[in-house]
């Protein structure tokens, strides 16, 4: 025969509820029949099948069974095989004495360990259950006289076994008997991070906001469950900051909601920054958590001009009683409209919590070495849950605790997970069976030997309920649980401490390793940033991001976040690549001095300033000093560098580099290959002066031989140079003078 009893994580868990939502065949509830009861005549119409996939869930009318008072039992029968089950029994038991420890009730919970349930209850006949089905019994009525318990609180163990042909799968779970536990008390305190939803842009977008502060919204939801309760609230301040980075663009259900948050009364405490994650910051080596540095990038002037007030005091003149006339006044001049002024960080992150110096990893991934971290980040407090610490106590641990020089709030892991499921849960019954279990857990804390008195840390998760109306009914059902005694955040730090300490739960190696990776390129985009004229326009904006890419929300999505975090390092690779050398051709150089062009190109949309600096390998060309200039945002510019040619021709190769103002490096060299032929431009000036020497001696000897000619014949009219030109003489107008006398 196989048993099987289902781990915590398979069972349905005690309800505690106002009423039962019935689940069985029939419509009422049955006595409770002690006889022994025959096992049916199983079907062979199956064999054993896989018991994991076989489950029982045991429901309870009550979160508590009183003294003389009732509650109803129903179990249900899961097939999730693709095989029928056989005709079956069901049978239930109890134990009569109560579970003493924690250490008892997690091994009976997970059907470990020396609790027993030897006090039989019942056995039902169960039908055969086709594959996929589910079988529940009729509701059968308990009370503390049938149970054979004593008049003392505490909670007691019950299981349900249903056995089918070779197949036995069980539950256990417990019963809350409080016949009188007003001496019972343990303070409890709750704390809840107020986070949206994880993202990657370090800012929540207006679209962002109107969603999540509407009237279903996530943001919503927290607040409406969790406002003027004894709840201390943990917020992010990226959701404030963002609302009010906006201005007036703000949309109205974010400021609606801003404003009900800031009226609350629950104590109130900041998280990090978008709720980035302390512990693998740590971790990955930094030496101080991050925090922002600039949200002036994402600030729209516009945004913040205040809207002109008309003047209250004015009163419209009355025509019929016109005012007497008074010499007009010279106006004086209109103003120009004044220069929004934008909220600096400060302002924009500003909330008047009730206390400061806390920080919240996330459950079970706090090591020793990180406590000095965060209290060199001005974190005093490090909230960390009951599974991330170890004590030589032999009792629940209360809130309060120190580890080492360190002060730490212990929440307690299992009460903690049993309250976020009730908080989270999709039905009222899932509800109930979270709050039963939350209210074992309760019970066998308060009755704990020895234990001082203590006040317990509950913290509910990164998570967010289908509606406010069921967190606060989880909170309301806690706080009226009969070993309960609400108490507050503040109250709980100010008990006596406890020492413990931390067992290192570090996060994984390719978690820290992007987180180095993301840290890494933060520096190489710091040197950037120094090409323009205000740097925390984009380091701003890095930090933000970083720090939303560390939200503990991202932690159950590995496979989401590591795809946000691969998409923000391409886009940090594209803006540092944006400003480079373009590719240059080779160049002649002809003269002894000259400006060599190179081009440079800005694909970022801001301008930036570079220094081109310009070297060359051979003494053959001299650089003079590095050029600055400004190029504008998408754009390519031509810078030009002065060079003069030494020490003959030849060919060059001349390196360019850009840098920052601050000098900082800018992307990779690029090598261009200078052709120097200086001698060329003295040749052709030689060349030239040859020429024009030439066309004067040659204009020279034309102008002798013609003066000669002109003395040889000074009055032959036809008489021509030795070049056969005609050269004219005074002789040609006294022989036009003979023609005419003629």
């Amino acid at each position: 025969m196989t048993k099987n009893r289902l781990p915590k994580t398979l069972r349905v868990l005690v309800a505690t509820a106002v009423g039962l939502v019935s689940l069985g065949v029939g419509s009422g509830a049955a006595a409770i029949d002690s006889s022994p009861v025959a096992n049916p005549v199983t079907d062979p119409i199956s064999a054993a099948v896989a018991v994991d996939e076989v489950t029982v869930e045991i429901r309870q009318s009550s979160g508590f069974l009183p003294a003389g008072g009732s509650m109803n039992l129903t179990v249900t029968i899961d097939n999730a095989t693709t095989s029928a089950l056989p005709v079956g029994t069901l049978t239930l038991e109890t134990g009569t004495e109560p579970i003493e420890s924690r250490t008892e009730l997690t091994e009976w919970l997970s059907g470990t360990g020396k609790v027993s349930s030897d006090r039989p209850l019942t056995s039902v006949p169960v039908p055969a259950i086709e594959p996929g089905g589910s079988h529940t019994i009729i509701p059968v009525t308990i009370t503390a006289d049938l149970l054979g318990l004593p008049a003392e609180a505490g909670a007691f163990p019950i299981d349900a076994s249903y056995t089918s042909a070779d197949t036995v799968v069980g539950a256990n779970e417990t019963v809350v008997h409080t016949p009188d536990a007003t001496n019972r008390t343990l303070g409890v305190a709750v704390a809840a991070p107020i986070t949206a939803p994880a993202g990657a842009t370090g800012l929540l977008t207006a679209d962002a906001l109107s969603l999540y502060t509407s009237a279903t919204g996530v943001l919503t939801r927290q607040l409406d469950g969790l406002i003027d309760r004894p709840v201390a609230l943990g917020i992010d301040p990226m959701i404030i900051a963002s609302i009010r980075a906006l201005g007036t663009a703000a949309p109205a259900s974010a400021v609606s909601w801003l404003d009900r948050l800031t009226r609350a009364t629950n104590e109130t405490f900041p998280l990090q920054y978008a709720d980035a994650d302390a512990s693998v910051q740590a971790q990955a080596g930094l030496t101080v958590l991050m925090n922002p540095t600039s949200l002036l990038y994402s600030l729209n002037p516009e945004n913040f001009i205040e809207a002109e007030v008309p003047d209250a005091t004015t009163e419209p003149a009355d025509p019929a009683d016109p005012a007497p006339t008074e010499p007009a006044e010279t106006p004086s001049p209109t103003p120009d409209p004044a220069v929004p002024t934008l909220p600096t960080l400060a302002e924009l992150t500003d909330f008047p919590y009730s206390t400061t110096g806390i920080v919240w990893p996330d459950d079970g991934t706090v090591r020793g070495a990180d406590l000095p971290v965060f209290s060199a980040s001005g974190e005093t407090t490090t909230v960390v849950s009951s599974s991330n610490v170890t004590t030589e106590e032999g009792y629940t641990l209360g809130a309060a605790g120190t580890a080492g020089d360190a002060s730490v709030l212990v929440s307690d892991a299992a009460a903690s997970e049993a309250l976020r499921s009730a908080s989270t849960a999709v039905n009222v019954d899932d509800q109930q069976d979270a709050l039963a279990d939350l209210a074992g857990q309760l019970m066998v804390i308060s009755s704990e030997e020895d234990a001082p008195q203590r006040t317990l840390l509950l913290t509910l998760g990164r998570e967010w309920p289908p509606t406010g109306s069921r967190l606060s009914d989880a909170i309301t059902t806690l706080m009226s649980m009969p070993p309960v005694s609400g108490s507050v955040l503040s109250t709980a730090a100010e008990r006596e401490p406890t020492p413990v300490a931390v067992v290192d739960a570090p996060q994984t190696p390719e978690r820290i390793a992007l987180v180095q990776r993301l840290n890494g390129r933060e520096a190489d985009l710091a040197a950037f940033s120094t090409m323009l004229d205000d740097p925390a326009l984009l380091t701003g904006r890095e930090r933000a991001e970083i720090l939303a890419l560390l939200a503990v929300s991202w932690r159950p999505d590995n496979d989401g976040w590591t795809s946000a975090v691969t998409a923000h390092d391409t886009a940090t690779t594209i803006t540092l690549e944006s400003v480079s050398i373009a590719a240059t051709s080779p160049i002649l150089m002809v003269s002894n001095q000259s400006s060599l062009p190179f081009s440079v190109r800005n694909e970022y949309d801001l301008p930036v300033t570079v220094v081109l600096q310009a070297s060359s390998s051979s003494l053959k060309l001299s650089v003079d000093s590095s050029v600055t200039q400004k190029i504008a945002a998408n754009a390519r510019e031509s810078v030009r560098v002065p060079v003069e040619a030494r020490l003959g021709n030849g060919e060059v190769t001349v390196r360019l580099q850009l840098y920052s103002p601050q000098s900082a490096l800018i992307g990779e060299s690029v090598f261009v290959p200078v052709t120097v032929r200086a001698d060329w431009e003295g040749i052709g000036a030689a060349v030239l002066a040859a020429l024009v020497g030439l066309l004067f001696i040659g204009g020279l000897i034309r102008t002798v031989r013609k003066r000669r000619a002109e003395r040889r014949n000074p009055t032959d009219p036809d008489a021509a140079d030795a070049t056969g030109a005609v050269i004219e003489t005074d002789a040609a107008p006294a022989a036009g003078v003979e023609a005419h006398d003629r």
